[in-house]
């Protein structure tokens, strides 16, 4: 295998700090409980918090029961709370298909509605590296993209991404800004091209990924099944589940997640077939999608 092992994130990030920072150090099922409880962050107005964070409106805040744990918090205002659910939504499932990415949720604390991410130091914007060179930066960058087309979001520029180094010097790249994500539309926004590898979006002025479509296909169908695997374990009843805990203030929470989850299976069958059809090397026998197929149309 000509790449590194991206499956085992606990592995891959490697320092017991960085585990503990981007909450490796939990289970999928023990971070829901935890991240749609009220009142588990509490407001330090003594924090010290990056100057562009403060003059955006954030305050600094620490988890109750874990003070060393900090966060960035903002109240809610219009559109925010359905935005910042979706990006809810968004992060816990790159958390499930092992997708270095930094929480961010919606939650109450004093009964205010807030918007809270995980307060990340240390880190640099993706922009100012040679991410096309390093393989372990493009790498990363190509299996997030497949989360990225699922989920709708075309505003992926350099600059929703961070650099993390860990001890062993490798470059984590970390996915942040996730409130363009559209789970809602039941079209097919991002459509992929028939002739050659590449994809069709509505918001042309966005980019979907930093990379452009020729460098996925240097890299055959097993290193994208990678994360399409863990997509593949994706079904309508964790995903419903998933959404009616995130989507608990809205009224029309239900309704709103049985129509993400729909989505969410559609959409992976689609760019799962679309990848497999244009990428050389097809997936090795066994994969099975039809599970998920089923568990759309029981839907």
């Amino acid at each position: 295998m000509g790449y590194f092992d991206y499956t085992d994130l606990k592995k891959f990030v490697y320092d017991n700090d960085m585990i503990k920072l981007l909450c490796y150090d939990k289970s999928f099922e023990e971070l829901l409980e935890l991240y749609t409880k009220d009142d588990f962050l509490r407001i330090d107005e003594h924090m010290s918090i990056p100057f562009f964070a403060e003059i955006r409106d954030y305050h600094g805040a620490a988890e109750v029961d874990d003070p060393d744990s900090k966060w960035l918090v903002k109240a809610i205002r219009g559109n925010d709370q359905i935005m910042t659910e979706m990006a809810m939504i968004v992060y816990f499932i790159d958390f499930f298909t092992q997708t270095l990415s930094v929480p961010v949720i919606l939650t109450k604390i004093n009964g205010t509605l807030f918007r809270a991410t995980k307060m990340i130091l240390k880190a640099e914007q993706l922009s100012g590296a040679n991410y096309t060179v390093y393989s372990e930066l493009k790498e990363q960058l190509l299996l997030d993209m497949i989360n990225r087309w699922i989920f709708c979001d075309e505003d992926r520029n350099p600059n929703n991404y961070l650099i993390r180094y860990n001890s062993k010097n490798q470059n984590l790249i970390l996915a942040i800004d996730f409130g363009n994500s559209d789970l809602l539309t039941e079209e097919m926004k991002i459509k992929g091209l028939s002739k050659q590898f590449g994809w069709q979006r509505k918001e042309k002025t966005r980019y979907l990924t930093p990379l452009k479509s020729e460098h996925f296909l240097k890299y055959s169908m097993d290193f994208y099944e990678m994360r399409f695997r863990f997509f593949q374990k994706l079904n309508g009843d964790m995903l419903l589940n998933l959404g009616q805990k995130t989507l608990r203030y809205e009224t029309e929470g239900g309704r709103y997640a049985q129509t993400m989850a729909r989505n969410i299976l559609r959409r992976t069958q689609y760019v799962y077939k679309y990848f497999s059809s244009k990428i050389p090397q097809m997936v090795a026998e066994g994969a099975d999608y039809s599970s998920m197929g089923k568990s759309f149309q029981n839907m």
